[in-house]
């Protein structure tokens, strides 16, 4: 080439990449931009020359990517106008990052491609066609051109339906079956969650795709079962692999049984009995049993860990006796099992007898900070611990006292006062109604001090017309006196509560009952405007109870009443018809 050419070519060569240095700020436009301008960032002088050693660049190309100044900006729009990398694709730039061994920036570079854009492209494979890709029509989603075999994957964001025939979008667009399709990723925002009937759906959509092999789910709620009915024909006939990721867990759907099964060598299968909804399993009390197997316990772990990644509230987690201490960052647990912190659980309730009972000041502030740790957290209860007497101030955490976090005794009827940390019967309605938001236990073996505490309490939420949730009277009912109350076996006077919900009644196994001692329980109730269920339990009663005024009441407000002879077997249960006074089989066990 003649000098002078030679020259001229340098000049503009440099002038265009005065303008790429220029120009740099318009890179960081959305999307493809972003990564651009992100791509360029993370280049050295060395991976530039490497990158176009590898693509062949002519050496004027090369000589200008030796100018520090605009070297990076323009090594990325040398690539961009070779088609090295496109808006839908960079799989070239990783199949020469990993030809170079140049493997640290070429794991960042897929990580930035996927953050900006939104798609995701390996160095072995084709990149995953999305929507935008395909040409929509007003009825079908068609290819722009014939679809490829070497791209047969589709990643949608979401979906509201799915049929044998379409794939309806939110946006009321659809796809069409389409006969080249290998693998189908529904990656969604955190949170997003999916119907049985929407999953359904989409495998009756994915046994039409003859080619389908894998149908994956990344960072959405599922189901937690599915009938195993809808799944033979998917997984059986098409050998289709289902997969769903809802955070760091990998999960593989079992069709045999409809289950989710963690890929580990622990084999850990989410169980979650009557509940296939995680958000409804987790609006209730969760517990964590010690007397559950350790598969059960680590799949209620993982449950938790995947409603917590979603911000899925977890309004009550139960310890019952399987609480074993804290080691100053997780509760350990009787199994051996740790329970990291959750950041959307709303209250912890937390049973000593796995542990001896004792509970020392450091647990107690460790668990402190175990919960604030869920901006949701409000409460902790702890049942049949030995507590200290008093806890430092000093050492209780300032964000607790902000949220006013309470922290609650249920043997005594008290709550941790934050600023002197000594232990105090509640006297304001806010802590009331905390505390009696949550089931009150009077048992025959309780001191006859905790008693008159509990007692205290409920008085005091009944004058406020405070709502109790729950009362259970543990084999310290002893009879309903002339004035409607309940007498406790210690003696103790339980007078008519106004604002009660719920009540149980569990006597010494076989105790008879009269037909007036039941009217006089029915009648204590029914004062109460909110009351809700009562259950009588391993008591001997009549036939049928009398009707009057207070059966009438109760059938008004629609309140049930349950009778079980032998809460241990629990295999025969009745319900009180409240219009004959007849009592009805509602539950009989075979077994």
């Amino acid at each position: 080439m003649p000098w002078m050419l030679w020259g001229q070519l340098r000049v503009k060569m440099a002038s265009s990449a005065e303008n790429v240095v220029k120009s740099a700020q318009t890179m960081t436009s959305k999307g493809f931009g972003r990564f651009k301008a992100a791509l360029s960032d993370n280049l050295t002088e060395d991976i530039i020359l490497q990158l176009a050693t590898y693509f062949d660049y002519p050496p004027a190309q090369i000589d200008l990517l030796q100018n520090k100044d605009s070297c990076n900006h323009l090594m990325v729009r040398y690539m961009e106008e070779r088609g090295q990398i496109t808006k839908t694709d960079i799989t070239t730039l990783l199949r020469a990052l990993k030809a170079r061994k140049l493997h640290g920036i070429h794991e960042r570079v897929q990580e930035l491609f996927e953050l900006h854009t939104g798609k995701r492209c390996t160095s072995d494979d084709q990149s995953m066609l999305q929507p935008e890709d395909l040409n929509f029509g007003k009825l079908d989603l068609v290819p722009k051109q014939p679809f490829p075999p070497d791209h047969a994957r589709l990643k949608l964001e979401s979906f509201t339906s799915a049929d044998r025939q379409n794939i309806i979008l939110e946006n009321g667009k659809i796809v069409p079956v389409l006969p080249a399709l290998e693998e189908l990723q529904i990656k969604t925002n955190k949170g997003k969650e999916f119907s049985q009937e929407q999953v359904i759906g989409l495998f009756g959509y994915a046994e039409q795709c003859q080619r389908l092999k894998k149908v994956s789910f990344i960072d959405c709620v599922l189901p937690l079962s599915l009938p195993v009915g809808s799944l033979s024909p998917l997984t059986k006939l098409h050998d289709i692999e289902v997969s769903w990721k809802p955070s760091k867990p990998d999960l593989q759907l079992d069709s045999s049984r409809g289950k989710w099964v963690l890929n580990s060598k622990e084999d850990i299968t989410l169980e979650s009995k009557d509940k296939n909804s995680l958000r409804l399993l987790c609006s209730s009390v969760v517990f964590l049993k010690k007397t559950d197997s350790k598969q059960l316990q680590m799949s209620t772990i993982l449950l938790l860990e995947i409603a917590s990644s979603h911000n899925i509230p977890i309004s009550d987690l139960y310890l019952s006796t399987s609480f074993s201490g804290f080691d100053g960052k997780d509760i350990r647990l009787e199994a051996g099992l740790s329970l990291s912190s959750l950041s959307s659980v709303e209250k912890i309730s937390i049973n000593s007898k796995g542990k001896g009972n004792t509970l020392s000041e450091k647990e107690l502030i460790g668990l402190i900070n175990y919960g604030i740790k869920s901006p949701r957290f409000k409460a902790f209860w702890l049942f049949n611990f030995k507590l200290p007497s008093s806890i430092k101030p000093d050492f209780i955490p300032e964000e607790s006292r902000s949220r006013n976090i309470k922290v609650i005794s249920s043997d005594e009827a008290q709550f941790l006062d934050l600023e002197s940390g000594k232990w105090r019967k509640p006297d304001d309605t806010q802590t009331i109604a905390v505390m009696c938001s949550n089931s009150w236990i009077i048992n025959r073996t309780t001191s006859e001090s905790v008693q008159r505490s509990v007692i205290e309490l409920l008085v005091k939420a009944s004058n406020h017309d405070i709502p109790i949730y729950w009362v259970d009277l543990t084999c310290s009912f002893s009879k309903i006196d002339e004035d409607g109350s309940i007498i406790l076996s210690s003696g103790l006077s339980l007078p008519i509560i106004t604002s009660i919900e719920n009540m149980v009644i569990q006597t010494v196994k076989g105790r008879e009952m009269n037909k007036h001692e039941v009217s006089g329980i029915l009648n204590y109730v029914q004062h109460s405007q909110r009351f809700k269920a009562i259950f009588l339990e391993d008591c001997l009663l009549p036939s049928s109870i009398p009707v009057g005024p207070s059966l009438s009441t109760l059938k008004s407000r629609r309140v049930y009443v349950s009778w079980t002879p032998d809460s241990d077997k629990n295999n025969q249960k009745y319900k009180l018809d409240l219009s004959s006074g007849l009592w009805l089989v509602e539950r009989r066990s075979n077994t």
